[in-house]
């Protein structure tokens, strides 16, 4: 796993993200035969164009990249744990794979954790703290670093609410054990993006 420290958002980012499966994709990734094909098409897309930034300044886009330094801050306090912020995350072993955490662990030279953080209406973090899961929307986003490397030993999910005066925070860790498909998980992943690599081949051989 490479660790790419690099700005969120910037144009290089967006560059660096271009024809991967992300964090974001892969539920796709490892959804129906339909749901990859649909996905293949925008992997090959990027692959061969500029990247195609979409300004998103929805009022909740703006109020959870502004409250995500907050909760950071707020779990930090609430775990005692040392968060860093990073770009990009890209697996040695998955060419083809690379995801954006919110935050990661580090410990001898090794990222062993993360933290994926949500910024929701207040009605869904009501809905997240009395369900006390991880939501199913968000699964494969907390699994993709566990797919992507060994060295992975827990995952933190936080909503985050910060109009809610009483429990303004949702936390969840999640490990390995969390996920029981890891491994044919990884292989169905390994496998998409070899059909892609191979389709895009044949677009332009």
């Amino acid at each position: 796993m490479q660790r790419v420290d690099i700005e969120q958002g910037s144009y290089e980012w967006h560059c660096m993200r271009q024809g991967l499966v992300t964090g974001t994709t892969l539920k796709s990734a490892l959804g129906t035969p339909k749901v990859q094909e649909t996905l293949t098409y925008k992997v090959i897309s990027e692959r061969m164009t500029e990247p195609q930034i979409e300004d998103i300044n929805s009022a909740a886009v703006s109020r959870g990249n502004e409250l995500e330094p907050i909760a950071r801050r707020v779990v930090a306090i609430e775990t005692g744990i040392n968060f860093i912020e990073t770009g990009m995350l890209v697996s040695d072993s998955i060419l083809g794979f690379g995801f954006s955490p919110d935050a990661i662990v580090e410990e001898g030279g090794k990222v062993i954790g993360g933290l994926e953080i949500k910024c929701p209406g207040s009605k869904k973090h009501i809905e997240y703290l009395m369900g006390g899961i991880l939501p199913k929307e968000y699964a494969d986003q907390v699994k993709a670093p566990f797919l992507m490397s060994d060295d992975i030993e827990f995952w933190y999910f936080a909503s985050y609410d910060d109009r809610n005066y009483e429990k303004p925070l949702f936390l969840l860790r999640l490990t390995r054990s969390s996920f029981p498909d890891i491994e044919a998980d990884r292989e169905k992943l390994k496998k998409f993006i070899s059909t892609a690599n191979e389709k895009h081949a044949n677009l332009t051989f």
